[in-house]
């Protein structure tokens, strides 16, 4: 049994520091859908911690890119791992079953300029990804190849997710603009909505109905994807949110900002749970593990912390 527990509403304040990891400019992290891995995107290549956390990474490649990686994403089965990176490439890596180390399968090239953000289908056989060229592109993960590229975003796009089960694309941009992309009819583009500064990060739900955005104008907001509206605004992060994540149960979201605080909340009321302390510059990532016990934070101080609740 677990020594710690899933992070709910009623036990958030109890969350403490387990411990942290030097790993420089980290730009992404993402955890394997069965816990044992934690994979982290930094200006230092592509880093797992398999079965462990601490000291040095089990598996380091310091050329998965020529340049930063920019974000990374597993498959839900965990067969998978994806990258982007700045030099405008997209990279599939096979996981191995035993070792869970990664092997490079596929590069995919399509992005003219640095590739920001990327996000499996929930069947994993089609990767989104988005980038500072203004587009959001659509991959058959299975033959490695590029079905679409949707054009709208007047800005570069900084955040992409699929919602509803897999039948629409979401992305948020610089522009300010989030835009559903229907994979199943022919409403491409549509605006969900806007935030008054530019969008740096989306995330949805377990349910895949609801979505948080994250945005330089400091506030997060959860969207109501089936019905394209906007249930509430959180005054959320001074000088600017950066991250968002739900908790595995849907009803915790942390969030984080450029104030260098961890926020989690009551998804269900909009109520403020807890603010946590423990970083010195920004807080640009976040992601809960599939149990929901432990929450992992990227900053700009070049650390990765993990955070959880103790039984």
């Amino acid at each position: 049994m677990s020594q710690y527990s899933p992070i709910k509403s009623h036990n958030a304040a109890g969350i403490i520091k387990l411990g942290s990891v030097t790993r420089g400019w980290i730009s992404g992290l993402a955890w394997s859908p069965n816990g044992d891995t934690l994979a982290i995107a930094s200006a230092g290549g592509l880093a797992l911690y398999i079965q462990g956390f601490g000291g040095a990474p089990t598996q380091l490649i310091e050329d998965a890119h020529e340049g930063p990686v920019k974000a990374v994403a597993f498959s839900r089965d965990g067969r998978l791992l994806a990258t982007g990176g700045a030099d405008t490439v997209v990279k599939l890596w096979d996981v191995d079953d035993k070792s869970r180390q990664v092997h490079l399968r596929v590069s995919l090239k399509g992005h003219v300029d640095a590739v920001e953000a990327l996000a499996f289908s929930p069947e994993g056989t089609m990767l989104a990804t988005g980038g500072v060229d203004q587009t959001v592109r659509l991959w058959n993960t299975e033959i490695g190849m590029q079905l679409e590229s949707f054009v709208g975003h007047e800005d570069q796009v900084s955040c992409v997710a699929f919602g509803l089960g897999g039948n629409v694309m979401v992305s948020g941009s610089w522009d300010k603009s989030i835009r559903l992309w229907d994979l199943k009819g022919e409403t491409r583009g549509t605006v969900l909505g806007m935030h008054d500064d530019w969008v740096r990060h989306i995330r949805v739900s377990p349910g895949g109905t609801l979505l948080a955005s994250a945005s330089k104008d400091m506030t997060v907001r959860i969207w109501d994807l089936y019905e394209a509206t906007q249930l509430a605004i959180y005054q959320a992060h001074y000088a600017g949110a950066d991250a968002v994540a739900f908790n595995p149960s849907g009803d915790v979201l942390a969030s984080s900002g450029r104030d260098q605080l961890i926020r989690l909340w009551d998804v269900a009321s909009g109520d403020l749970l807890h603010t946590v302390e423990g970083h010195t510059k920004p807080v640009l990532a976040l992601e809960f593990n599939p149990a929901g016990t432990m929450l992992a934070a990227a900053s700009g101080d070049n650390t990765v912390s993990l955070w959880a609740v103790p039984r």
